[in-house]
């Protein structure tokens, strides 16, 4: 988004990086449009207030609302010392919070922030209580039935009452979580499948809690309804495996799923013809398979990581034509015939196989994917109105994309480990508070927080869970917007200093009294 976040808090005016820098591809007439309509879709901010722990944070301590009236003048965000910039810049607070004997595959909050759920190959998935950003405390450890060689997706319900988890089985399982039991609750779902060798890639919640779409190796996309207690959904979805699922919007009509054959497709389900399935738009454009789809929950904007090393931003009005459709479907399969990206990341001459008439909004480049199903996410609604991009990577890093690469964060000097064990599966950006949670397959870092800390410290050595650790910030070399606001704390940066300060500092103040935490 031409680094326009670099430079909101700086007192410079915005300076847009010239085409030839810019990391986001702008193709034709067409796609220029489309990135005018993405910039017109954030003009407004999001408005929305949160309860927790019995304290109301309204839409004035909005983040988002906040940067409006920077832009247009209403208030001065001049209150940070030069020194502290410059610190602030090189080095990220970051601390290991859970390690594990295995590879971690999943890790996300419960909408509401309150719970941490991580699923690791040991069989188990753990509880975390999340409830105040100072705090994760394991609350429980739950073996789980039927895992075969791993958990391979987990979901949690909306009213935090039950987790979903799939593995190499025809079933999927709910376990209903109730902290009072010793033992809980898991209950076989049964999808009916038609192959003997099966697994469920993908699953996820619908907004209302009553169904639990899947993706299977089988190419078919599966919704269970949980009310019903059957399967009411079987739709041959794509010519290869079906590696994500996910819902558009808060109706539970429009579904999207994303496959090896590297198609995204959109599926109506009031229109949806079981026996002869037809989706109502297809996106084309990626050379290899998709690993992740996440969607923007507006009907209109979702984002797709695949193991061509791109992140692509869709708008639901633009599909591909058939002649795209048809030269990505050509360009993925001769691509998965030579290459199995569970061996790595892919080669370079794999890569930048451009189709022509792609009709994604935005590319993304700098982070890598390989080993597995890595995931990418909008940032969360509350703190920066979707504004980011936050995804996994294969190298040690997550990467966050504002069009240029906003941060790649790693702990510095990682000797432990190479490839596919410092794999960063997941990611989760807490929906309320300002910190961020990596799951890795590095077992000792298995789950790290980020966000900002205002003192330096030494180099850290690998060491038990809890103990506090600097990360160094790997930033691109990419060209600063300015040389002053180079020294200045970024959007991002901004956003997760937050927790280290009190709630109720004056927003206004230009005294750094304002900034010591008691």
């Amino acid at each position: 988004m031409h680094r326009i976040f670099a430079t909101l808090f700086s007192e410079e005016p915005l300076v847009f990086p010239k085409q030839d820098e810019d990391p986001i591809e702008h193709k034709n007439e067409d796609q220029i449009e489309a990135l005018q309509d993405l910039h017109a879709s954030y003009a407004q901010p999001i408005k929305c207030s949160h309860q927790t722990n019995s304290k109301k944070i309204s839409d004035t301590k909005n983040s988002i609302s906040i940067l409006k009236q920077r832009e247009i003048g209403l208030i001065n965000f001049r209150r940070y010392p030069e020194a502290r910039y410059r610190l602030m810049n090189r080095y990220l607070y970051c601390e290991v919070v859970a390690s594990m004997t295995k590879p971690t595959f999943c890790g996300q909050f419960s909408d509401d922030g309150q719970r941490f759920i991580s699923a690791c190959q040991d069989y188990c998935i753990r509880l975390y209580d999340t409830s105040s950003s100072r705090t994760f405390n394991r609350l429980a450890e739950i073996e789980v039935d039927d895992v075969g060689w791993s958990i391979l997706d987990t979901a949690v319900s909306p009213d935090r009452s039950s987790v979903a988890y799939s593995t190499w089985s025809h079933n999927i399982y709910l376990v209903k979580l109730d902290e009072n039991q010793c033992q809980p609750n898991i209950v076989p779902l049964y999808l009916q499948p038609r192959s003997n060798d099966f697994s469920i890639f993908s699953l996820q919640f619908s907004v209302d809690g009553s169904e639990i779409i899947c993706g299977a190796n089988d190419t078919c996309v599966y919704i269970f309804d949980l009310q019903k207690q059957k399967r009411t959904l079987r739709v041959l979805a794509h010519q290869n495996d079906v590696n994500t699922v996910g819902f558009i919007d808060n109706s539970n009509s429009l579904v999207v799923s994303g496959s090896d054959d590297g198609l995204v497709l959109i599926w109506d389900r009031r229109a949806l013809n079981e026996s002869q399935p037809k989706p109502v738009g297809i996106f084309a454009g990626h050379t290899s398979g998709i690993t992740f789809v996440h969607s923007r929950m507006d009907s209109r904007y979702l984002i797709s990581n695949c193991k061509d090393q791109t992140i692509k931003l869709w708008d639901m009005r633009r599909f591909a034509n058939n002649s795209t459709i048809q030269k990505s479907r050509t360009v993925s399969n001769a691509i998965n015939r030579v290459w199995d990206y569970r061996a790595g990341v892919q080669p370079q001459t794999l890569q930048r196989h451009d189709i022509s008439g792609d009709p994604s909004v935005c590319t993304y480049r700098g982070h890598s994917i390989g080993y597995t199903l890595i995931r990418c996410y909008f940032s969360p609604s509350f703190t920066t109105g979707q504004r980011y991009i936050i995804t996994g990577s294969a190298d040690g890093f997550y990467n966050v994309l504002t069009g240029a690469i906003e941060r790649c964060l790693r702990i510095r000097n990682n000797q432990y480990g190479a490839g596919r064990d410092k794999c960063v599966r997941d990611v989760a950006w807490h929906p309320f508070e300002n910190y961020i949670i990596s799951t890795s397959w590095d077992n000792r870092r298995a789950h790290v927080r980020w966000t900002h800390k205002t003192e330096a410290s030494t180099e850290p050595s690998l060491s038990p869970p809890i103990e506090t650790k600097v990360a160094s910030v790997q930033t691109p070399a990419s060209p600063s917007p300015t040389n002053q606001s180079s020294n200045r704390l970024t959007t991002f940066q901004r956003l997760l200093i937050q927790p280290f300060f009190d709630l109720d500092y004056n927003m206004e103040s230009d005294s750094d009294s304002d900034l010591v935490s008691e």
